[in-house]
Order: C-alpha cells, then structure tokens, then sequence
C-alpha cells in the first residue's frame, strides 16, 4: 500500500479518536495481526488494507474484517472463475464492494443487473472515493452525510 494511503488512514483514525460522535458513521479499526502465507495470497492487494484497519465504517461504505470476509463470499456465487479471482470486501449502500485480486482494481456489484462499475485500483480507490471528494459520486445526497462532513471538517475535501 503506497505511504500516502498509510498516513491518511492513521490521520483519520486520530481524527476519529478526537470526534466522540464519530461512532455514528466511522470506524477505523488497529490492523490485521499476523496471518499465515496462504490467507495473505488469497486476500491479494486486499491484505494490505487489512494491515492498516482490519474492517472499516467509512459513512456508507464499509469495509469487512478478515474474520467477517468469509461469510460475505456468497455474493460471488455467479460471477467467481477458476482462478477464484473476486474478493468480496465490503459494501457501497449495500451493494457488494469487490476486488480482482489480481490487479486490484475495486468495482462496486449492481445486485440487480449483475453490472460492475470500476473505480480503479484499491489505492485510487481509498483516496479518492473513501477518503475524499469521490465519496460524494457514489454516495447520493451526501452533503448533509455525516462521513462526508467529517471529511471536510478534517481537510481532506475542500469546501
């Protein structure tokens, strides 16, 4: 994971500390201890996210903890190849957040009509649409959202 992704997540979790209202709509929790080699092949790029904060509320994105990953694979049901390339890593409004293990690229899975919209690899992905001024294209309304509001009030979206 690029350092810029590493000093903006323990920025936000710093934030997160000093904003007692933050339990409402962000979590940032300590990162992933130590795992053996093969969950680290089978997580991908996934697993350098999970060193940071293992799981993550992020306003209307959230991310699972390596403990909740396996119970939220059923998504992948139709769409999962012999490579088992799909990861399902979390949610976006309760549509399936995935990532292609191989080249690390997020996509967010419309349940509904079995269509993916790409938002570049995982890294773009956290600092553009997680942690900044993005959040606002995939999350609807989100000038009174909470999350985004703490992004702002923290510097990392100007006003």
């Amino acid at each position: 994971m690029i350092e810029d992704i590493k000093s903006i997540i323990e920025n936000m979790k710093k934030c997160l500390k000093e904003d007692p209202s933050s339990i409402v709509f962000g979590e940032l929790n300590d990162g992933i201890g130590e795992i053996n080699e093969a969950a680290i092949l089978k997580l991908g790029k996934y697993y350098d996210f999970l060193s940071l904060t293992n799981g993550a509320r992020c306003g209307d994105i959230d991310f699972w903890s390596y403990n909740d990953l396996e119970k939220n694979q059923y998504v992948l049901s139709d769409i999962q190849d012999e490579r088992e390339s799909w990861l399902s890593i979390g949610q976006i409004l309760y549509e399936p957040l995935l990532i292609n293990k191989f080249d690390g690229i997020v996509y967010e899975f419309i349940v509904d009509d079995g269509s993916m919209n790409s938002f570049g690899e995982l890294e773009f992905f956290l600092k553009n649409y997680v942690f900044g001024p993005s959040y606002c294209k995939v999350i609807p309304n989100s000038e009174n959202d909470d999350w985004f509001l703490f992004l702002k009030k923290n510097g990392r979206i100007s006003n």
